[in-house]
């Protein structure tokens, strides 16, 4: 794996293009490359921003595009901002540097927007493209396949573009490089100087006489210039010969920039002898259209032409398009126009237009019901149905005052039709309840007395499981904690059915002690304690430590003695406002230290002295459960083991050969002995020979 030193200066990388140096060293310092250049790189730190560390969404640690290494692993270092603008639509290949060269050359590549650079701070903005070199040879890039003596590693695939997209490349110096470095492009698209604005513009074709309409599409443009002088995206003219129109556009691009595009059009007009300028006429209509609506009537246009519309030998209007016509009577008619155009040429052509009856909506007979009783309303006549007031067609309700209902079906031709129905109430009396007692201590019995003297068929639920029938005083006992409600269903003396219920009518309580410590133990390190009270039901408390302290706070802090290098017994003991008591006790361990020391370096250099790599664990962790495993700079295990006194050698493979002097990457998992954690730790250690 690669190295990371991090140093926190100041620095640039230069871009030469003629005698102009440009500092990019900074996302929102982008430059904008177009041609084949030439970089003086400088490795003396990072920008004034630091806009690019280890993200998962904007500097992912999986490549996007191919099986190479992810992105920028080491965040950024050294780097330089660069725009590319796409001139015309192809494969965008590129390359820096070249082959023969040392030192990795890491980069990433995104989509280039005004919000990019705060897009790539914020981890929002994906890469397209980025490459992590597993060949440090300072030739890296975008090409299918890879330029002559490239490495499959350090080359990602091409990318299809399109004119006026941008993209943002951040070049990473990760060897601290000083050296000049050239950058190349060879993929069919090209690459502007200024940021590309994309513009299309339609041809037309029209006869003598005739007009035509000419707009440039360019999303986002600011300003338009027509070769005839308008400057508007949408222009009208009447050319007497084949004409050839060219349109400028501009618009803002990220950073200040200014992108600009250029498109032509032409309008050709045709022979006033070609037989697409005679006359021909198309009538249509908007139909179907239901009674009581309007439609309209449309001809396709004529040169200067003029219209007649007629049914059944009547005119019913003149001009192009006729609408809001009223559809006052279900069929079908005929309609036909006749078009005039200006050399006198005569056609005509008719249209059917199908008026559709009403559907006969009915919304049924008028409801009386009880308030609490559900009913349902349907509709029919129709296919579907919509009813005011938010019910739902054959949908059971609860109605709750007399109204008026009105329900809206539309047939299989969508035509639309209403009716009302009426809804009477019957309003119930409301029954209230008295028990004998509010509040009480497990068990309890509690009498209820239903109010209303005229109530029949009283059905009780207590909200303990128990049920009661009769409207005579009910009784039942409660012998769980809690606040219940009272449920009382009766028959008043109009048949209308009412459900009360009545909330938190009896408070049962019980007291229930409980605490959790932290920490759970104690030892030479750490001798306080924390008790954390989640008791219920009571207001008092009394802990006893277990070594002759006590306290009646409610979350006490405690310091034990670990002189005796023993554990002890907490008791809690809580009352309720009512008197009721309840004990729990938990246990504090004594638990002995983690103690361990890993070295930095090791010299197997076999002088007798400092020949293995070893952490020393020498208390608190399970020998059972640990494992030692090294790392080379590309994140690939050389050595693992699984015996806490066994050290690295510095050699790898199964025939000990030896490792490269370097840093390493070591990690150790382990499990401490008075837990089931599992613990990592990580750092470096230098081999050195």
């Amino acid at each position: 794996m690669k190295q990371i030193l991090l140093i926190f200066v100041f620095y640039s990388l230069a871009l030469y293009s003629e005698s102009q140096v440009t500092t990019a060293a900074d996302c929102s310092n982008a430059v904008n490359i177009c041609q084949n250049a030439t970089f003086q790189i400088d490795p003396n730190g990072s920008g004034a921003i630091q806009e690019l560390a280890n993200s998962p969404f904007s500097n992912p640690s999986i490549n996007p595009a191919s099986g190479n290494s992810g992105c920028l692993l080491a965040g950024e270092l050294n780097p330089t901002w660069m725009v590319v603008n796409v001139a015309s639509t192809g494969t965008l290949e590129f390359s820096f540097g070249a082959d023969g060269g040392f030192g990795c050359l890491d980069w990433i590549m995104w989509p280039y927007t005004t919000n990019s650079c705060n897009q790539i701070i914020s981890n929002q903005l994906a890469p397209v493209r980025c490459n992590w070199n597993g060949a440090c040879e300072s030739f890296t890039g975008v090409s299918t396949p890879p330029p002559p003596g490239g490495d499959p590693n350090n080359f990602e695939p091409e990318l299809n573009v399109t004119a006026g997209q941008q993209f943002l490349i951040c070049l990473s110096n990760y060897s601290s490089q000083s050296t000049v470095l050239p950058l190349n492009f060879f993929g069919t698209a090209n690459v502007s100087c200024t940021a590309v604005q994309p513009v299309t513009v339609n041809n037309v074709t029209i006869c003598p006489g005739q007009t035509a309409t000419l707009t440039a599409n360019s999303p986002g443009a600011t300003s338009y210039s027509w070769s005839n002088g308008a400057t508007t995206p949408t222009i009208t003219v009447s050319p007497t010969a084949t004409t050839t129109y060219t349109v400028n556009v501009s618009a803002p691009a990220p950073n200040g920039a200014t992108g600009t595009g250029t498109a032509t059009a032409t309008v050709i007009v045709l022979p006033s002898t070609d037989p697409l300028c005679g006359c021909t006429v198309t009538a249509s209509n908007n139909g179907p259209v239901c009674v009581g609506s309007t439609f309209n009537l449309n001809a396709t246009a004529v040169t200067n032409g003029t219209y007649d519309w007629t049914l059944a030998g009547t005119s019913i209007g003149t001009g192009q398009n006729l609408t809001y016509i009223p559809a006052s009577t279900a069929g079908t008619y005929p309609i036909t126009v006749t078009a005039t155009d200006g050399a006198g040429h005569v056609c005509t052509s008719t249209t059917n237009i199908l008026i559709n009856p009403l559907p006969l909506v009915n919304a049924g007979n008028d409801v009386s019901t009880c308030l609490g009783n559900s009913i349902s309303l349907s509709g029919s006549g129709a296919t579907t149905y919509q009813w005011g007031g938010g019910i739902q067609n054959a949908t059971p309700f609860n109605p709750t005052t007399n109204s008026t209902y009105t329900v809206t079906g539309t047939d299989i031709n969508g035509c639309i039709n209403s009716d009302n129905v009426m809804v009477t109430m019957l309003y119930a009396q409301i029954p209230s309840i008295t028990p004998s007692i509010t509040s009480g201590c497990v068990p309890s019995q509690v009498i209820f007395t239903n109010n209303d003297p005229q109530a029949q068929n009283c059905i009780w639920s207590f909200g303990n499981g128990a049920t009661g029938n009769g409207c005579a005083p009910q009784q039942t006992t409660f012998d769980q904690v809690g606040c219940y409600d009272i449920s009382l269903t009766q028959t008043d003396v109009q048949g209308c059915d009412t459900t009360v219920v009545f909330d938190d009518v009896v408070c049962i309580e019980e007291a229930i002690a409980a605490f959790y410590v932290n920490p759970g133990t104690i030892g030479p390190a750490n001798a306080s304690v924390g008790f954390y009270n989640v008791s219920e039901g009571a207001d008092t408390y009394y802990w006893d430590f277990g070594d002759g302290q006590t306290s009646t706070e409610i979350e006490p802090a405690h310091t034990y003695s670990t002189n005796l290098q023993t554990g002890f017994t907490t008791t809690l003991i809580v009352t309720s406002p009512a008197g009721c008591t309840d004990t729990t006790s938990m246990p504090i361990g004594y638990e002995e230290q983690l103690i361990y020391y890993v070295p930095n370096s090791f010299t197997p250099d076999a002088d007798e002295h400092n020949q293995l790599f070893t952490p020393v664990f020498t208390s608190g962790f399970a020998p059972e459960n640990f494992e030692l495993l090294i790392f080379n700079r590309w994140g690939e295990i050389i050595w693992q083991s699984f015996d806490a006194t066994k050290g690295w050698d510095g050699t790898y493979g199964e025939k000990g050969v030896g490792a490269q002097a370097g840093t390493y990457t070591w990690v150790i998992n382990f499990k401490p002995k008075a837990t089931d954690d599992k613990i990592k730790i990580s750092g470096f250690v230098n081999l050195l020979r």
